[in-house]
């Protein structure tokens, strides 16, 4: 598919079509939001394609999930990107990741009081999932060395050693730091849960979006003896565009955990999107093309805020990210109490998501959003430039 092309360029006005992104954080076009984490990209044309055709057909009753196409669409996919053979009975749908998937995990395989470990700084819904369901949040909090993040095996050892401690829930590449983790990495993890009889449990939903010498490694990947206690949760929202689809899938080689959330599913009677597998379907199938394209152009837009902090405010540090659309930037020589440092980015016309959103440890920290036309990106960065000298007159 080398002949194919997509504009990522292509101006996409999003104000007024009920965007969380533009219409809420952006209070309808008032602020430049670089913060919600979706892009301003048009799904793949294959995609629309797939959707607009089940839509003309014009009835949309109760569908039948086509599990066996849904499957195969998965591994059709997992085989072109990563050289992986998945089993197709290993995949089970659903609806999303957080209050799909993650919900559904916890209701199989914990009980209310257990506890679920996180890596802070990490994606602030995990511990809203968490909590909300009645369990408690451990952290084995990452650590800063040399502008990247690492993990504290030491720490986490002692957390996981917790019979509490039901599950790990480990998210890779990691949002909001950047770290795709390295497979001796994650044997590592799976070592420590595996001897702690803990439920190793990978958000996987960057794992295509990846740059330079770094490779996302499938949790399930890993060798026999370690993947019997471990369930990874994917989907094509981030890689293509189609959150609103909610369409998600795991993927579990144990059959007794497997079945086990097979019943919670069953049990709630859950359905499918009918039009959003359609699109999964269509992208994991022929879309290899607009990954390649995409990645690309993120990596050219974190070049631009890269050379723009360098620039502007050689204060201002960026981790390196190795993989997602998403910056973490510390702004701690600013030296601003955080809700300051986030209302001076408000009120020069940019909104980014405050860093304390993902836990104590990101105070001075901001996570923004390259998923963006390039210009757009350059508005909101001199937006950041106006906040910055504001700041020091």
């Amino acid at each position: 598919m080398a002949n194919k092309f997509h504009d990522f360029d292509e101006p996409i006005n999003r104000i007024g079509t009920d965007s969380f992104k533009w219409d809420y954080e952006g209070e309808n076009g008032k602020y430049i939001p670089l913060g919600v984490a979706d892009t301003d990209f048009k799904a793949p044309e294959e995609a629309i394609a797939a959707v607009r055709k089940r839509t003309e057909f014009g009835v949309y009753a109760y569908g039948a999930l086509p599990q066996e196409r849904f499957a195969a669409s998965i591994c059709n996919w997992y085989k072109k990107r990563y050289g992986l053979t998945v089993d197709p009975e290993t995949i089970r749908h659903s609806q999303g990741l957080m209050t799909g998937a993650l919900w559904m995990i916890l209701n199989a395989y914990t009980r209310p009081g257990d506890k679920v470990l996180i890596q802070a700084p990490v994606y602030h819904t995990f511990s809203i999932v968490i909590k909300g369901a009645g369990r408690f949040v451990e952290s084995n909090d990452l650590v800063l060395e040399d502008g990247r993040y690492e993990m504290n095996f030491e720490d986490l050892e002692k957390k996981v050693a917790d019979p509490r401690v039901r599950i790990m829930l480990i998210c890779n590449p990691h949002n909001p730091v950047g770290r795709v983790w390295t497979k001796e990495e994650l044997i590592k993890v799976a070592e420590i849960c595996k001897k702690n009889n803990t439920i190793l449990v990978g958000d996987e939903i960057h794992g295509d979006i990846v740059y330079g010498e770094h490779n996302h490694t499938p949790l399930f990947s890993l060798s026999d003896d370690l993947t019997d206690n471990i369930v990874v949760m994917g989907s094509p929202s981030k890689t293509f565009n189609l959150a609103c689809f909610y369409s998600a899938y795991v993927v579990i080689k144990n059959k007794a955990l497997r079945d086990q959330y097979n019943v919670v599913y069953d049990d709630f009677h859950f359905d499918y999107n009918y039009l959003g597998i359609e699109a999964l379907m269509a992208c994991y199938n022929e879309c290899d093309y607009y990954v390649d394209q995409q990645n690309e152009y993120f990596w050219k837009n974190i070049g631009v805020v890269r050379d723009f902090l360098a620039e502007n405010m050689p204060e201002v540090k960026m981790i390196e990210p190795e993989g997602t659309y998403l910056l973490w930037i510390d702004f701690s020589a600013w030296n601003m109490e955080q809700d300051d440092l986030m209302n001076a980015f408000t009120e020069a016309g940019v909104r980014l998501n405050s860093g304390t959103n993902y836990g104590e440890c990101g105070k001075g920290f901001v996570r923004l959003n390259v998923a963006t036309q390039t210009a757009v990106l350059k508005k909101g960065l001199d937006c950041i430039k106006v906040a910055r000298d504001r700041h020091m007159a």
